[in-house]
């Protein structure tokens, strides 16, 4: 039987204050977000970041996932320009390891936090926090434009001028409230990779514990740790998990590990599923810590520093870009003449249903073209990190933070040349595109 229609309201229709008129909008602070903001900037571009939390770094600072991956491929750097100076930055103030063969950043989340901020706002990017993305306006002559980004905050319902628009939300929440086609990653068999809480332990005797993700072609997660749990799931007393990885990710103190270990199976972008994967997590956050503390010698005196702001998000939309990466670019990689970024993290893809991973190295870096962060049908909206048009295998790799810094600076450079060369973001020079990334230390 079909289900019936939800009852619906008429909200009136109202005049929306605009609160600035800017070149560039950049919907999102996490690790693509505020790259791009701050490559817009700096490319001359009058820039406007959004964030709905009260600080930036997305998935590293609100969701705690580290390490930080991938800078290096087989000891060679594949991401340069401004992701670089930003882990640089982070080392100087002693939030970051840096030097790891594998280029893997375990970081202290509150170093990210004000590198980030500190980075951006010496940008001259204007930053609104505490703002969500909640509608968009277009030109009554061409609905491919976008003219106004509509936020909502604590003072209400607001309109943002703009020319061109990147969506870095991670979850494409510009892209759904627009005519651009897109989809969900998991629609060939409707399995979306699983949602995850991260949690932090003190008290851990970590001599015993291989805390690096040091080198290539390793899995580090810690064998001990998953037996227990698997004894849980099939005792009935937790319902799935991953990994384990104890480690250091988003810490790198002596004695603490940050745990990815929680799994649940849901589509990040309906709500309901994703204040299910909240509250479920929770609770099993909890129970593994626990077990970890009465079962594991290494663990014996440990306890819970904090749980990640939100769970983690591994996907969910993605745009149908002008190209659209495919496995094969990633495990056989060729060169395109508007490369923006390298990759170089493995093709990971967790189940949702059970406790599984696939996962194939890569051997050389890859290259990612432009084109997959431009929408079709659309003159002035690009996007960057997790959105970005690539099948869901391509994306297994690319999902991760330094690639997803490294498009954030394509793409805020390119919105600032499109804002420049008036033109639409289609019509772009990708080899122009990738001249300037390079002459401003980008790896392309």
């Amino acid at each position: 039987m079909s289900q019936p229609m939800p009852k619906t309201v008429t909200e009136p229709s109202r005049e929306l204050p605009v609160i600035a008129s800017v070149d560039v909008v950049v919907c999102g602070g996490g690790p693509s977000g505020f790259i791009a903001a701050i490559a817009a900037a700096r490319n001359g571009a009058k820039t406007l970041l959004l964030e709905h939390y009260g600080f930036l770094g997305g998935m590293a600072t609100a969701g705690m996932v580290g390490p930080i991956s991938k800078f290096n491929l087989n000891g060679e750097r594949i991401v340069g320009g401004i992701p670089a100076e930003f882990i640089a930055d982070m080392h100087r103030r002693g939030g970051a390891i840096i030097d790891l063969p594998s280029g893997n950043i375990p970081y202290d989340p509150e170093v990210y936090k004000y590198a980030a901020m500190r980075m951006v706002s010496e940008s001259g990017v204007d930053l609104l926090l505490h703002s969500s993305v909640c509608g968009c306006l277009f030109d009554e002559e061409n609905p491919r434009k976008i003219s106004h980004v509509i936020v909502e905050n604590k003072s209400g319902r607001q309109a943002i001028e703009t020319r061109y628009v990147i969506d870095c939300t991670g979850t494409g929440d510009v892209v759904a409230r627009t005519s651009v086609p897109w989809e969900m990653r998991g629609r060939s068999n409707g399995e979306l990779q699983p949602l995850s809480l991260y949690f932090r332990l003190g008290g851990v005797d970590t001599d015993q514990l291989n805390l690096l993700m040091a080198h290539d072609n390793t899995k580090y997660s810690n064998p001990e740790l998953r037996q227990l749990l698997q004894a849980e799931v099939e005792a009935g007393r937790l319902p799935n998990f991953g990994g384990p990885w104890a480690l250091h990710g988003s810490t790198l103190r002596r004695g603490e590990v940050s745990v990815n270990a929680t799994r649940f199976s849901g589509n990040a972008v309906v709500a309901r599923e994703l204040s299910d994967a909240e509250i479920q997590l929770r609770t099993d956050s909890m129970h593994m810590v626990n077990v970890f503390r009465e079962k594991a010698p290494a663990f014996r005196n440990s306890y819970l520093i904090d749980t990640a702001t939100q769970v983690g998000i591994r996907e969910t939309r993605a745009i149908q870009g002008l190209y659209t990466l495919t496995a094969d670019d990633v495990l056989t990689p060729r060169h395109f003449a508007d490369t923006v970024a390298m990759g170089g993290h493995p093709v990971d893809i967790h189940r949702a249903g059970s406790s599984q991973q696939e996962v194939r190295f890569i051997q050389k870096p890859y290259h990612i073209p432009y084109r997959c962060l431009v929408p079709q049908n659309a003159d002035n909206l690009l996007v960057a990190g997790g959105c970005l048009s690539a099948t869901r295998e391509a994306f297994a790799s690319v999902r991760v933070q330094a690639q997803c810094m490294a498009l954030g600076q394509a793409a805020g450079t390119a919105a600032a040349l499109c804002a420049d060369q008036q033109r639409a973001v289609h019509e772009l020079d990708g080899s122009q595109l990738r001249a300037v990334l390079t002459r401003q230390g980008g790896i392309v």
